[in-house]
Protein backbone atom coordinates (compact mmCIF):
# COMPACT_ATOMS: atom_id res chain seq x y z
CA UNK A 1 0.00 0.00 0.00
CA UNK A 2 1.14 3.82 -1.01
CA UNK A 3 2.55 5.95 1.89
CA UNK A 4 0.74 9.42 2.14
CA UNK A 5 2.46 11.88 0.25
CA UNK A 6 5.08 14.18 1.92
CA UNK A 7 3.60 17.52 0.95
CA UNK A 8 -0.13 16.56 1.57
CA UNK A 9 1.30 15.30 4.98
CA UNK A 10 3.68 18.74 5.92
CA UNK A 11 0.50 20.74 4.80
CA UNK A 12 -2.28 18.88 7.34
CA UNK A 13 0.60 18.90 10.58
CA UNK A 14 1.35 22.20 9.67
CA UNK A 15 -2.20 24.13 8.79
CA UNK A 16 -4.83 22.17 9.48
CA UNK A 17 -3.87 19.68 12.91
CA UNK A 18 -3.13 22.79 14.53
CA UNK A 19 -6.65 24.30 14.78
CA UNK A 20 -8.16 21.28 16.10
CA UNK A 21 -6.49 22.84 19.72
CA UNK A 22 -8.66 23.79 22.18
CA UNK A 23 -12.01 21.83 20.75
CA UNK A 24 -12.60 19.94 23.68
CA UNK A 25 -12.99 15.85 23.27
CA UNK A 26 -12.16 16.87 19.27
CA UNK A 27 -8.75 17.81 19.91
CA UNK A 28 -5.99 16.73 17.72
CA UNK A 29 -5.25 13.55 19.37
CA UNK A 30 -9.05 12.34 18.37
CA UNK A 31 -8.32 13.58 15.11
CA UNK A 32 -4.65 11.42 14.79
CA UNK A 33 -6.33 8.40 16.16
CA UNK A 34 -9.36 8.90 13.15
CA UNK A 35 -6.46 9.24 10.92
CA UNK A 36 -4.46 6.27 12.20
CA UNK A 37 -7.88 4.20 11.98
CA UNK A 38 -9.02 5.16 8.60
CA UNK A 39 -5.15 4.27 7.12
CA UNK A 40 -5.50 0.72 8.51
CA UNK A 41 -9.15 0.21 7.07
CA UNK A 42 -7.87 1.63 4.09
CA UNK A 43 -5.85 -1.50 3.58
CA UNK A 44 -9.42 -3.74 3.35
CA UNK A 45 -10.28 -1.71 0.85
CA UNK A 46 -7.77 -2.22 -2.13
CA UNK A 47 -7.60 0.60 -4.85
CA UNK A 48 -8.51 4.03 -2.69
CA UNK A 49 -6.05 7.42 -2.59
CA UNK A 50 -4.47 6.60 0.19
CA UNK A 51 -4.08 10.46 0.21
CA UNK A 52 -7.26 11.04 -0.12
CA UNK A 53 -8.34 9.17 2.93
CA UNK A 54 -5.49 11.08 4.66
CA UNK A 55 -6.81 14.16 4.21
CA UNK A 56 -10.59 13.49 4.87
CA UNK A 57 -9.62 11.64 7.96
CA UNK A 58 -7.67 15.20 8.89
CA UNK A 59 -10.66 17.26 7.71
CA UNK A 60 -13.18 15.72 8.68
CA UNK A 61 -14.50 17.48 12.27
CA UNK A 62 -12.85 20.98 11.23
CA UNK A 63 -16.22 22.54 11.03
CA UNK A 64 -16.68 22.46 14.69
CA UNK A 65 -14.91 25.59 14.54
CA UNK A 66 -17.90 27.07 13.23
CA UNK A 67 -21.27 24.76 14.67
CA UNK A 68 -20.81 21.72 16.34
CA UNK A 69 -24.45 20.30 15.16
CA UNK A 70 -23.70 20.91 11.57
CA UNK A 71 -19.89 20.38 11.84
CA UNK A 72 -20.04 17.96 8.89
CA UNK A 73 -21.17 20.30 6.55
CA UNK A 74 -19.00 23.58 7.81
CA UNK A 75 -15.72 20.47 7.07
CA UNK A 76 -17.02 20.28 3.67
CA UNK A 77 -17.38 23.84 3.12
CA UNK A 78 -13.61 25.03 4.01
CA UNK A 79 -12.54 21.46 2.08
CA UNK A 80 -13.89 22.53 -1.05
CA UNK A 81 -12.26 25.74 -0.55
CA UNK A 82 -8.94 24.99 0.24
CA UNK A 83 -6.73 26.32 -2.04
CA UNK A 84 -3.66 24.02 -1.68
CA UNK A 85 -6.17 21.23 -2.16
CA UNK A 86 -7.57 22.41 -5.35
CA UNK A 87 -3.95 22.28 -6.19
CA UNK A 88 -3.58 18.68 -5.58
CA UNK A 89 -6.29 16.99 -6.04
CA UNK A 90 -8.82 17.10 -9.44
CA UNK A 91 -12.03 18.77 -8.69
CA UNK A 92 -13.90 15.07 -8.45
CA UNK A 93 -11.77 13.85 -6.16
CA UNK A 94 -12.13 17.00 -3.95
CA UNK A 95 -16.25 16.59 -4.41
CA UNK A 96 -15.81 13.02 -3.60
CA UNK A 97 -13.54 13.82 -0.12
CA UNK A 98 -15.94 16.65 1.34
CA UNK A 99 -19.41 14.01 0.08
CA UNK A 100 -16.85 11.67 3.03
CA UNK A 101 -16.86 14.04 5.27
CA UNK A 102 -20.32 15.28 5.16
CA UNK A 103 -20.96 11.47 5.34
CA UNK A 104 -19.26 10.51 8.20
CA UNK A 105 -21.52 10.89 11.12
CA UNK A 106 -22.80 7.80 12.87
CA UNK A 107 -26.38 9.37 12.71
CA UNK A 108 -26.56 10.20 9.30
CA UNK A 109 -29.73 7.94 8.82
CA UNK A 110 -27.65 6.36 5.55
CA UNK A 111 -25.03 4.95 3.90
CA UNK A 112 -21.95 7.31 3.21
CA UNK A 113 -21.96 7.77 -0.61
CA UNK A 114 -18.57 6.55 -1.06
CA UNK A 115 -15.79 4.36 0.05
CA UNK A 116 -14.05 7.36 1.61
CA UNK A 117 -17.34 8.20 3.37
CA UNK A 118 -17.59 4.79 5.16
CA UNK A 119 -14.08 4.58 6.10
CA UNK A 120 -14.20 8.01 8.10
CA UNK A 121 -17.31 7.25 9.10
CA UNK A 122 -16.23 3.53 11.06
CA UNK A 123 -12.96 5.21 11.93
CA UNK A 124 -14.39 7.87 14.05
CA UNK A 125 -16.32 5.10 15.98
CA UNK A 126 -15.09 5.66 19.25
CA UNK A 127 -13.62 2.43 20.83
CA UNK A 128 -12.99 3.21 24.21
CA UNK A 129 -15.66 2.63 27.00
CA UNK A 130 -14.37 5.09 29.62
CA UNK A 131 -14.38 7.73 26.88
CA UNK A 132 -17.49 6.62 25.81
CA UNK A 133 -18.93 6.94 29.37
CA UNK A 134 -17.39 10.28 30.18
CA UNK A 135 -18.86 12.14 26.82
CA UNK A 136 -22.30 10.07 27.36
CA UNK A 137 -22.49 11.76 30.65
CA UNK A 138 -21.16 15.33 30.37
CA UNK A 139 -22.65 15.54 27.18
CA UNK A 140 -26.23 14.51 29.06
CA UNK A 141 -25.60 16.76 32.00
CA UNK A 142 -24.61 19.83 30.15
CA UNK A 143 -27.70 19.18 27.82
CA UNK A 144 -30.02 18.81 30.77
CA UNK A 145 -28.89 20.93 33.94
CA UNK A 146 -32.25 20.66 35.58
CA UNK A 147 -31.84 16.89 35.82
CA UNK A 148 -31.03 15.09 38.69
CA UNK A 149 -27.80 12.63 39.11
CA UNK A 150 -30.17 9.57 38.80
CA UNK A 151 -31.74 10.93 35.97
CA UNK A 152 -28.85 11.95 34.35
CA UNK A 153 -26.93 8.61 34.13
CA UNK A 154 -30.31 7.15 33.11
CA UNK A 155 -30.70 9.15 30.21
CA UNK A 156 -26.78 8.21 29.37
CA UNK A 157 -27.83 4.80 29.35
CA UNK A 158 -30.46 4.92 27.12
CA UNK A 159 -28.70 7.00 24.79
CA UNK A 160 -25.92 4.36 24.76
CA UNK A 161 -28.08 1.53 24.30
CA UNK A 162 -29.25 3.48 21.39
CA UNK A 163 -25.87 3.93 20.09
CA UNK A 164 -23.47 1.46 20.83
CA UNK A 165 -26.27 -1.71 21.36
CA UNK A 166 -25.63 -4.68 18.64
CA UNK A 167 -28.46 -2.97 16.68
CA UNK A 168 -28.00 0.29 17.68
CA UNK A 169 -26.97 2.64 15.02
CA UNK A 170 -23.70 3.27 15.61
CA UNK A 171 -22.82 -0.82 15.68
CA UNK A 172 -25.09 -0.99 12.32
CA UNK A 173 -22.95 1.86 10.15
CA UNK A 174 -19.31 0.17 11.37
CA UNK A 175 -18.13 -1.02 7.40
CA UNK A 176 -14.91 -2.73 8.84
CA UNK A 177 -13.62 -5.32 10.70
CA UNK A 178 -12.58 -4.08 14.05
CA UNK A 179 -11.87 -6.02 16.69
CA UNK A 180 -11.39 -3.28 19.30
CA UNK A 181 -14.90 -1.76 18.47
CA UNK A 182 -16.19 -4.76 18.50
CA UNK A 183 -15.36 -5.71 21.58
CA UNK A 184 -16.10 -2.30 23.42
CA UNK A 185 -19.73 -3.12 21.95
CA UNK A 186 -19.83 -6.13 23.66
CA UNK A 187 -18.78 -4.24 26.85
CA UNK A 188 -21.25 -1.21 26.51
CA UNK A 189 -24.21 -3.79 25.99
CA UNK A 190 -23.55 -5.96 28.92
CA UNK A 191 -23.53 -2.72 31.58
CA UNK A 192 -26.12 -1.15 30.02
CA UNK A 193 -28.43 -4.05 29.92
CA UNK A 194 -29.84 -2.88 33.45
CA UNK A 195 -30.15 0.59 34.99
CA UNK A 196 -29.19 -0.84 38.30
CA UNK A 197 -25.84 -1.94 36.79
CA UNK A 198 -24.66 0.99 34.86
CA UNK A 199 -25.46 3.16 37.82
CA UNK A 200 -23.34 1.28 39.67
CA UNK A 201 -20.48 1.50 36.88
CA UNK A 202 -21.35 5.03 35.73
CA UNK A 203 -21.12 6.50 39.79
CA UNK A 204 -17.44 4.26 40.01
CA UNK A 205 -16.53 5.77 36.65
CA UNK A 206 -16.93 9.35 37.47
CA UNK A 207 -15.47 9.09 41.31
CA UNK A 208 -12.32 7.49 39.58
CA UNK A 209 -12.44 10.95 37.21
CA UNK A 210 -12.98 12.95 39.81
CA UNK A 211 -10.54 11.93 41.73
CA UNK A 212 -8.02 11.86 38.57
CA UNK A 213 -7.56 8.34 38.28
CA UNK A 214 -8.25 5.44 35.77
Amino acid sequence: MEKVSAEIQKYIETEILPKYVGLGGHTDSHIQQVITRSLRFAKQAPGVNIDMVYVVAAYHDLGRLVDDETHNFESAKMMRADDFLKAYFTAEEIETMAQAVEDHRASLGREPRSIYGKIVSSADRNANVKVMLSRVYDYTKHLHPEMTEDEIIEEARVHLREKYSPDGYAASTMYFDDPNFAGALTEVEYITRTPKRFAKVMREHNEKRNKGTK
